[in-house]
């Protein structure tokens, strides 16, 4: 089978950990033919024939359109789309082509939208696998997607499928849809076995020792809740793994949360993470209970237990129901919850068959036994919306995030060329030219 993803999340995005990479990586193993496209580019190219990665870049978008369709403001498509269409000849962007098969979108972006009706003419079945809450993320200053383009994407799918229970109820109106949950790549969590702590990635210790990790954002990480806790308790220890403070305009994490029982620590591959959680004795997962917190399945807690450790969380009631998982109203009982979940002994065998069923590869058995049923027809889908988003132009804060992009844009240029030139010294290539151009001159 044809499957094709087009994602918002780029490859090489958090190691590979996140749904979409491992639904492609898993159907490819499985022997369909995978191509990925992702609208965010991986930082390296990505060599790999099955699945295919492809950037929106390779399909013709320059960065600047790209980036104004990202904040929702006009943009130019590349002629490319338009002229293959004219010259029908609109398999330029179909990887796969004639054949039919599946697109799953994981996201309302306007440019990809404007892809479907192309494939749905060549009888794929278009299936919208759907990660966030969308309506939520203008409240967290993100402005990628609007209801107008989400609204399009469900009514034109024929599978919809959600993560949550929250956000299969927010598509229950819909004809077709299915609710399968995020999952866990063990084998990275086992890599590393029982080497000693000691000889690997040894973190400061407490009276009780906590981690956390993944990218951290104001909107998955509950400040004041952790401020309080960290202060009432300063004999415990607490770790950060994962990027933080990512944007300068926000305020800092790091700064808000500075103590002498909390530490911060770069992100790393998911083979150290596993070394680090050696270090602790409780897991948390201290995020806001809000309606976009309450619509996702955070990928953290399978890998906190995938290391057999406990969870302490906040009241997500999506995790109510998995074992060793303890949610908590408020700081007091987030804190009772810690001492009570630092003295649990895990059966190891029973959570491991637990873990067993809820893998990627039992996630995407559930995932290809709802495509297995699309009809995979030729159909015509009309044009979506395209073009600003209403009120874009009048909005100073998105003026400002895109400004801002901008400017992120720039000075990693400019740190690029910093560092070409500084291996360029290194190298002693820089005087070897010096001393070669100047005997051609003296020639």
């Amino acid at each position: 089978m044809n499957i094709i993803f087009m994602s918002p999340i780029a490859w090489d995005n958090s190691d590979g950990a996140h749904r979409p990479v491992q639904f492609a990586q898993e159907l490819a193993r499985r022997g369909h033919r995978v191509t990925y496209i992702e609208i965010e580019a991986s930082r390296a190219p990505v060599a790999s024939e099955n699945p295919r990665v492809l950037s929106f870049q390779q399909l013709g978008w320059d960065e600047l359109n790209l980036v104004r369709a990202w904040y929702g403001f006009e943009y130019a498509a590349p002629r490319g789309n338009e002229a293959a269409r004219e010259n029908g000849n609109e398999a330029a962007f179909v990887p796969y082509d004639r054949e039919g098969g599946i697109v799953i979108c994981s996201a309302p972006f306007r440019p990809a939208l404007e892809m479907l009706s192309i494939f749905a003419e060549r009888g794929y079945a278009i299936v919208y696998d759907v990660l966030d809450d969308i309506a939520e993320m203008r409240a967290l200053n993100v402005f990628c997607y609007d209801d107008v383009a989400e609204n399009y994407l469900a009514e034109h799918s024929d599978l919809i499928v959600t993560l949550s229970p929250r956000l299969r109820e927010k598509f229950r109106a819909y004809r077709n849809v299915a609710m399968v949950r995020d999952g866990v790549d063990l084998a990275p969590f086992r890599a590393g076995g029982d080497v000693p702590t000691e000889r690997l990635y040894e973190l400061t210790r407490g009276d009780i020792t906590l981690g956390f990790w993944g990218t951290m954002w104001e909107y998955n990480l509950d400040v004041p809740l952790l401020q309080t806790l960290t202060r009432a308790r300063p004999n415990w220890q607490w770790h950060f793994v994962g990027a933080y403070d990512l944007d300068p305009a926000r305020p800092s994490i790091t700064n808000a949360l500075a103590a002498p029982n909390v530490s911060f620590h770069p992100s790393v591959p998911r083979e150290t993470l596993a070394q680090y959680a050696k270090n602790f004795e409780v897991c948390v997962i201290p995020t806001p209970v809000t309606p976009f917190n309450l619509a996702r399945d955070p990928l953290k807690v399978y890998e906190y237990l995938a290391c057999y450790k406990p969870v302490v969380a906040t009241n997500l009631e999506q995790l109510a129901d998995m074992p060793h998982v303890y949610l908590a109203r408020d700081a007091n009982e987030f804190s009772q919850n810690i001492e009570h979940a630092a003295k649990e002994k895990i059966n190891r065998a029973e959570l491991d068959a637990y873990l067993q069923e809820q893998t990627w590869a039992k996630r995407t058995d559930a995932f290809l036994n709802e495509l297995e049923k699309l009809p995979r027809r030729a159909r015509t889908v009309p044009q979506p919306p395209r073009g600003a988003m209403p009120n874009a132009a009048n909005e100073i804060e998105r003026w400002r995030a895109y400004a801002q992009h901008l400017e992120r844009i720039v000075r990693d240029r400019e740190k690029h060329i910093d560092d070409l030139e500084h291996a360029l010294e290194q190298s002693g290539v820089k005087s070897k030219l010096k001393r070669v151009l100047g005997t051609q001159r003296r020639k």
